[in-house]
C-alpha cells in the first residue's frame, strides 16, 4: 500500500509539474518581446505599394524594385546591399542602422527620411531629394550623389569620404563634424550651412559655394586648395589651387 501511495504522490507531482510548466511557457509566451525575424525577400517589382510596411530586419539585398513607395517603412536595421530604388518615393521612411551599401536611390524622393548611422557605402544618389533628412552618423564613403539636394539635412558626424558630389546641395545643412575628406565637391553649394568642426581636408574646391556657412573657422582644410569660382566667407582664406596638369573634362551632370 504504502508503495502504491508513493507512486499515486509522484504521478500527481508530475502532472503538476507539466500543468506549471505548461502554464510558464504560456505566460512567458504572451509576455514575451517581439522576437526579432530577418527573412529575405528578394525578387523584382516595379512600382510596389510597400508603404507604411514594418521591413526592419529583413534582408532584400539585391532586390529590384524601381519606382517603389515606401513612404512611412520602417526598414530600421535591413540589410539591403545593391537594392535598386530607382525613382523611388521613400517620405519620412526609416532607415535607421540599415545597411544599404552600393544601393541605387537614383532620382529617389527621400524627402524626411531617417538614415542615421545608416551605410550608404558606394551608394548611387544620383539626383536624389534629400531635403530634411537625419544623416546623423551615416556613413556615405565612396558615395555618388551629383545633383543631390541635401538642404536642410542634420548630416552631424555623417562621413562623406571619398564620395562625388558634384553640384550637390547642402543649403542650411547642418553638417557639424562632418567628414568630406578627398570627397570631389566641385559646383556644390554649402550655402547657410553650419560646417563646424567639419574635415575638409585634401580636397580642390573649385565653384564652391560657402557663402553664409557658419562654423568654418574650425573646419579642418589641411592640404584643401580653393580654385576658381570657390565663394569663402570673410575671414576663411585657402591657397590658390595650382593648375591642373593635361587637358581632360569633369563631367558631373
Amino acid at each position: 500500500m504504502a508503495m502504491r501511495n508513493t507512486a499515486l504522490n509522484f504521478s500527481i507531482a508530475a502532472i503538476a509539474a507539466l500543468v506549471l510548466a505548461q502554464n510558464g511557457t504560456a505566460d512567458a509566451q504572451e509576455s514575451s518581446h517581439h522576437v526579432a525575424w530577418a527573412p529575405s525577400y528578394g525578387g523584382s517589382c516595379q512600382a510596389c505599394d510597400l508603404r507604411g510596411r514594418n521591413m526592419s530586419g529583413w534582408d532584400i539585398s539585391r532586390a529590384n524594385y524601381p519606382d517603389a513607395d515606401l513612404s512611412e517603412s520602417l526598414l530600421r536595421g535591413t540589410r539591403a546591399v545593391g537594392v535598386v530604388f530607382t525613382n523611388a518615393v521613400a517620405l519620412n521612411t526609416d532607415f535607421r542602422q540599415a545597411t544599404l551599401d552600393d544601393a541605387k536611390f537614383i532620382d529617389a524622393h527621400l524627402e524626411t527620411s531617417r538614415f542615421d548611422k545608416a551605410s550608404l557605402r558606394n551608394a548611387d544618389l544620383s539626383r536624389a531629394v534629400m531635403t530634411d533628412t537625419k544623416l546623423r552618423g551615416a556613413i556615405l564613403t565612396g558615395a555618388t550623389a551629383r545633383r543631390t539636394d541635401f538642404s536642410g539635412a542634420l548630416g552631424q558626424r555623417a562621413d562623406f569620404s571619398g564620395a562625388n558630389l558634384g553640384n550637390a546641395r547642402f543649403v542650411n545643412a547642418k553638417l557639424n563634424n562632418a567628414v568630406f575628406y578627398n570627397a570631389v565637391l566641385t559646383g556644390a553649394t554649402f550655402a547657410g550651412a553650419d560646417l563646424s568642426g567639419a574635415n575638409l581636408s585634401s580636397m580642390r574646391l573649385s565653384e564652391v559655394n560657402f557663402d553664409g556657412a557658419t562654423g568654418l573657422e574650425t573646419a579642418n582644410f589641411e592640404n584643401s586648395c580653393a580654385a576658381a569660382g570657390t565663394i569663402l566667407p570673410a575671414g576663411i582664406e585657402l591657397s590658390p589651387c595650382p593648375p591642373l596638369e593635361g587637358t581632360f573634362t569633369l563631367n558631373f551632370d
